[in-house]
C-alpha cells in the first residue's frame, strides 16, 4: 500500500514531527511518498494513492487556490484523510462560531471585517477590554496574530492579514501565561495523547516556532470532557484532530479545533505515531 503526505511548497519532504508516523505506517506495510499539495494532481487516474493532509502549511497564503484544490479532490473522488469537506470548512476560523453556538466555550470573541486603529478601539471600548488579541480568520501557526492593548495603534502592515479574510478580536486569557495552551489529540475517536504549550518569557505566543516550549503533559479531568465534548462535533471520517484548550478562570476554552494539516507532536510522546499509523490506515 502508498500513500501521498501533502506538504509544501517551502518544505517539500516530510516534517520532522511526522517522520515517527512515516516510520509507524512502513512497520505496518504503508509506504508513504511527499509531494507537496500544489503538485498533486486530483484528477490522477491511474492506482492514485490515498492523500494524507499533513504540512500544507502555505494554504493560508493561498486560500482560494487550496479550497480549489480541495474542492477538485472531494469531486474526483479520490481518498483524502482528512477528508476535503471537513478542511475546507476548517480553514476559517468562524466555526468557531458554530461551535459556541453549539455549546462550546471559546474565549470572548469579537468578528471584524476590516479591523483598523478606528474599529479595534470601538471594539475594545464596548467590551471593556484593556487588551486583547486579533487572530485573521484565516492563518497559521500564529501567521498576522497580535496582542492589542487600549490606546495603542497598529501598523497597517500588521494588520494585513487579517484585513485580507477578515478578523476576531478575542478577549486575552491570561492564565496561558502560568498554565499555558493544552493540544489534545485524537487518533480516530479515541483519545491518544496530550501536550502542553508555554510561550518563551515576554510573548504570549506559544508556537515553537515563536521560541515556545512543548512538553507531554496528562489533561485535567475538565480539559479532556471538553475536548470530548469537540469531537462530538467531529465528521466520523476523521481520522485525527487537535483541540487546543487554555484553562482560564472561566473554565476550559477551546481555542482552535485543527483538523488540516495540526503538528500532532509524535517526536514529544512515545508510541503517539503507532496509534495514529492504525488510525489512518483503518480508511486504506
Amino acid at each position: 500500500m502508498n500513500a501521498v503526505f501533502a506538504t509544501c511548497d517551502d518544505r517539500p519532504l516530510v516534517a520532522v514531527d511526522d517522520e515517527p508516523l512515516v516510520e509507524a505506517l512502513n512497520a505496518i506495510g504503508v509506504d508513504v511518498t511527499p509531494i507537496p499539495w500544489t503538485e498533486v494532481d486530483p484528477y490522477a487516474t491511474v492506482s492514485p494513492p490515498p492523500i494524507v493532509l499533513r504540512s500544507t502549511w502555505d494554504y493560508h497564503r493561498v486560500p482560494t487556490m487550496f479550497v480549489a484544490w480541495l474542492g477538485a479532490l472531494e469531486y474526483s473522488g479520490r481518498l483524502v484523510i482528512n477528508p476535503p469537506a471537513v478542511a475546507r470548512q476548517n480553514i476559517d476560523k468562524i466555526y468557531l462560531r458554530a461551535l459556541e453556538d453549539a455549546g462550546i466555550p471559546i474565549p470572548r470573541t469579537r468578528w471584524i471585517d476590516r479591523p483598523d486603529d478606528e474599529s479595534i478601539a470601538r471594539v475594545l471600548h464596548e467590551e471593556g477590554w484593556e487588551e486583547a488579541v486579533l487572530k485573521p480568520r484565516i492563518g497559521a501557526t500564529a501567521h498576522g496574530m497580535l496582542r492589542l492593548a487600549r490606546g495603542v495603534d497598529t501598523p497597517d502592515e500588521a494588520l494585513a492579514p487579517a484585513r485580507q479574510s477578515g478578523g476576531l478580536i478575542q478577549a486575552f486569557v491570561p492564565e496561558i501565561y502560568e498554565r499555558g495552551e493544552v493540544s489534545i489529540v485524537f487518533a480516530g475517536r479515541e483519545f491518544s495523547h496530550a501536550v502542553v504549550k508555554h510561550a518563551r518569557a515576554g510573548d504570549f505566543r506559544v508556537q515553537q516556532d515563536f521560541g515556545g516550549s512543548v512538553t507531554e503533559t496528562t489533561p485535567s479531568a475538565a480539559v479532556l470532557a471538553l475536548a470530548s465534548r469537540v469531537m462530538t462535533t467531529v465528521p466520523e471520517d476523521c481520522a485525527f484532530a487537535r483541540i487546543d484548550i487554555v484553562e482560564s478562570d472561566r473554565g476550559p476554552l477551546l481555542m482552535e479545533l485543527e483538523l488540516i494539516e495540526p503538528e500532532l507532536y509524535f517526536t514529544i510522546v512515545p508510541g503517539s505515531a503507532e496509534r495514529m499509523a492504525r488510525a489512518i490506515a483503518r480508511y486504506f
